[in-house]
C-alpha cells in the first residue's frame, strides 16, 4: 500500500469531553496520598473506548486498593501500549488480541517475543467498516482504489483493518492513518471514502456519526469471516444488532476481537493477583461506563488462549473467595 499523507484537525465530541473531564477528575482526586506508588494503565485515544474504560479500572483501583494510584494514560493504542509495558514504561495496558499474539510470539511488527502476560479478558471489540449511506461500497472488495482510513498508526485498529484488506486480498487502496475522531470527520467532510473504527458496541465515534449523517456499515460475509478466522484464529464472527446506530435498521455481520489487559511477565503475583480480583469484585462501575463491561466474567478470562495467563490471575482462579487487597 502507498501511504498518502492526510492532516486533519481533531474534533472531539461533547460526550468525548464529558468523559474525559470525568476520568482526569476521577484521577486528581485519587492521587491525593503522595505515600502511595503511581501505576499507569496504557490506553487509547479519547474518541474510542479504551481511555474511558481504562479511566475507570484505574479509579477502581485507585479506590479500592490501600498503596497504589493509578492513572490511565492517553496511548495510540494496542502497538504502543503492549510496548511500554513490556519496557515497563506501563504496568499494565489494554491491547487487542491480535496485536498481544503478535507481540508473545515475536511476528510482523514485533521482530523479538514481548514479556507479557494476560491479567485479564476486557471485552469483545467489533471491526466497524464505515461509509455513507449514499456511498456505492457495499463490500471490503468495492474498496479497492479508494481512500480507506486504517486507523491511527500503531493502533490496533490499523492493525486489524491491515490484516482484513490484506487477508481478502484488497491491496490497491489509499490509506490513511487517522484517529477515531479524525475518520469520522474526514467522512463527514469526503476526504475518505470508507474507514475503519475497532471498538465496543455503541463506541461514541460512530454513534454520533450516525446521528449527524446517513451512516452505512459495510458487512462481512461468511466466506470472508471464515478466511479471516484461517488467518488468525484470534478473529472470531459477531454481528453489530440492529439499532445499535441510527439508521441501521437489520444486523450486520461484522468481524470480532477481544481486548485484554496485559502486564509483565516479571509484575509479582499477588500484585496481579490484587489487581484481577479487584476488579472482578467491582466489575458494576464499569457498566456505568460501557455496557460491553457485562462481558467481563471469569468465565471469559481464558479467551485468549495464546498467550498465557499470569500467574496471579490463576491464583485468583483458584480461591476467588480470598481478599482481593493482599500484596497491594
Amino acid at each position: 500500500m502507498t501511504l498518502k499523507p492526510t492532516s486533519l484537525q481533531s474534533i472531539m465530541s461533547k460526550n468525548s469531553l464529558v468523559r474525559l473531564l470525568l476520568v482526569l477528575l476521577l484521577g486528581l482526586l485519587a492521587g491525593c496520598d503522595d505515600n502511595r506508588s503511581t501505576y499507569s494503565i496504557a490506553t487509547g485515544g479519547t474518541a474510542g473506548l479504551y481511555y474511558p474504560y481504562g479511566g475507570g479500572m484505574a479509579s477502581i483501583w485507585s479506590a479500592r486498593l490501600n498503596n497504589i494510584n493509578v492513572k490511565a494514560e492517553v496511548t495510540g493504542g494496542s502497538v504502543i501500549n503492549v510496548i511500554q509495558v513490556a519496557r515497563k514504561e506501563s504496568e499494565m495496558g489494554i491491547a487487542m488480541a491480535d496485536v498481544v499474539t503478535s507481540a508473545y510470539v515475536g511476528g510482523g511488527r514485533f521482530p523479538e517475543p514481548l514479556p507479557l502476560r494476560v491479567l485479564f479478558t476486557a471485552y469483545p471489540n467489533i471491526v466497524h467498516i464505515l461509509s455513507l449511506a449514499e456511498s456505492e461500497f457495499d463490500s471490503v472488495a468495492s474498496l479497492g482504489g479508494k481512500r480507506v482510513a486504517l486507523g491511527a498508526a500503531g493502533s490496533g485498529t490499523a492493525v486489524a483493518a491491515t490484516n482484513v484488506l490484506t487477508s481478502l486480498g484488497v491491496d490497491d487502496i489509499a490509506p490513511v492513518y487517522l484517529n477515531f475522531a479524525e475518520t469520522t470527520s474526514a467522512l463527514k467532510d469526503g476526504t475518505i471514502d470508507a474507514g475503519f473504527v475497532v471498538g465496543g458496541l455503541g463506541i461514541a465515534a460512530v454513534t454520533e456519526l450516525s446521528v449527524t449523517r446517513n451512516l452505512k456499515l459495510i458487512p462481512l460475509t461468511t466466506d470472508e469471516l471464515v478466511k479471516l478466522h484461517q488467518d488468525h484464529p484470534a478473529y472470531s464472527r459477531t454481528d453489530i444488532p440492529a439499532s445499535t446506530y441510527n439508521g441501521v435498521d437489520s444486523d450486520v455481520q461484522a468481524l470480532g476481537i477481544w481486548s485484554v489487559v496485559v502486564v509483565h511477565e516479571d509484575m509479582p503475583n499477588d500484585v496481579a493477583r490484587s489487581l484481577t480480583c479487584t476488579i472482578y469484585a467491582h466489575r458494576e462501575s464499569l457498566l456505568k461506563i460501557s455496557a460491553v463491561a457485562k462481558s467481563m466474567t471469569v468465565d471469559n478470562i481464558r479467551k485468549l488462549s495464546a498467550v498465557p495467563l499470569h500467574n496471579g490471575t490463576l491464583a485468583y482462579l483458584e480461591d476467588t473467595d480470598m481478599a482481593c487487597e493482599s500484596g497491594l
